[in-house]
């Protein structure tokens, strides 16, 4: 058996295959590029031995990244958690895991079917993509919105200390962090035409008082979020028929909105090419949402979401342009500013004339 072979995942390989003697008796490991998240990602593939039998299987390997800032803590071991309670039971597909790390985060999982391309800026999806996968987020929504009560009982999502909370106990420490990167970004007086200094102003603004944003946010039903449920992080198969959902290391207990403007936000990048507008996106959404007995009010809800967009870019986006910018190729920042302008701006400048009540 190799020396290096991790315990957890002789485990795992043991318990998958119900076969308690088996041991590897080589791994080769083929690292593959990964997101922009710092996790390295491998293909291993095991040679092994049960029952005298020799076999082979083939494994995606995870490494948990040592992360920075207040947003992303924790995420790995956040990720191995996910699959250590919901694998199999969720009302979407995730990726199979077969072994995980809850120290490290590492993870080991199935290959995914060949699936349609997608990167971080654009996807190769049809309409029907959209709203096979649009379908898919209602449902996970409204299961745990549904289940909440009891879930709460059993010790379950509203007891998992390890879940995110960017609305309710994460606060103190997201906007801490904003706070930093908004002012070393009016210190050293790096703004543009885009990143304005009236737009950093009202942005401090809101991080440095951020209970109206957050009253209008909470108000409604929380559940369980992927947090980040971009198109980047869903393999859809060639035939469009099946839709692997992987990357849990956002995993929340948020308002559903914030999942949403996830989702929307690669849409909005310039190499993107919607098939259906962001607006009609969200009335999909939500009418998959009213079939599942969640209904929620389109008026209400487009105030929630200008909210989840101004919530999201504190937590996620001001940390990247102000405390970690040296690591922002020029090229990201330009995309990132081209969404902006679609979502977060506008919703800022309803924010900023009183328009946003909820």
């Amino acid at each position: 058996m190799p020396a290096d072979l991790p315990p957890a995942l002789l485990w795992g390989l043991r318990r998958y295959l119900a076969a308690p003697a088996a041991t590897a008796t080589s791994v080769q490991r083929q690292p593959f590029s990964g997101g922009l998240s710092g996790s390295t990602l491998a293909y291993w593939r095991l040679n092994l031995r049960r029952a005298g039998v020799q076999a082979n299987i083939t494994l995606i390997h995870k490494r948990g990244a040592v992360v920075e800032g207040a947003f992303m803590r924790g995420a790995p071991q956040r990720e191995a958690s996910i699959y250590a309670n919901l694998a199999g039971k969720t009302p979407i597909t995730i990726p199979t895991p077969i072994a995980f790390d809850l120290l490290s985060g590492d993870l080991w999982l199935l290959p995914f079917p060949p699936a349609k391309h997608t990167s971080h800026w654009l996807a190769d999806w049809d309409r029907a993509d959209v709203e096979n996968a649009l379908g898919d987020l209602a449902r996970l929504h409204a299961a745990y919105v549904q289940a909440d009560i009891l879930i709460a009982a059993e010790g379950g999502l509203a007891s998992w200390s390890w879940l995110a909370r960017p609305t309710t106990t994460d606060v103190p420490d997201l906007m801490a962090d904003t706070r930093r990167s908004l002012e070393t970004l009016l210190d050293a007086g790096i703004h543009d035409d885009m990143l304005n200094r009236q737009r950093l102003v009202s942005l401090l603004t809101l991080a440095s008082s951020p209970e109206p944003l957050l009253n209008l946010l909470n108000r409604g039903p929380s559940t369980l979020l992927h947090g980040d449920a971009g198109f980047q992080n869903i393999a859809i198969s060639l035939d469009g028929r099946e839709r692997v959902w992987y990357d849990w290391q956002l995993a929340a207990l948020g308002p559903p909105a914030l999942d949403l403007v996830t989702f929307l936000q690669p849409w909005a990048y310039p190499e993107a090419r919607p098939p259906l507008s962001l607006d009609n996106m969200t009335d999909v959404y939500l009418a998959a949402l009213a079939r599942r007995g969640c209904v929620i009010d389109p008026d209400q809800f487009a105030c929630q979401l200008d909210a989840a967009l101004l919530w999201r870019w504190l937590c996620q986006w001001a940390p990247l342009l102000g405390l970690y910018r040296s690591r922002l190729r020029p090229d990201v920042r330009q995309r990132l500013y081209h969404a902006f302008a679609q979502l977060q701006w506008p919703a800022l400048d309803r924010w900023d004339k009183g328009v946003l009540t909820g």
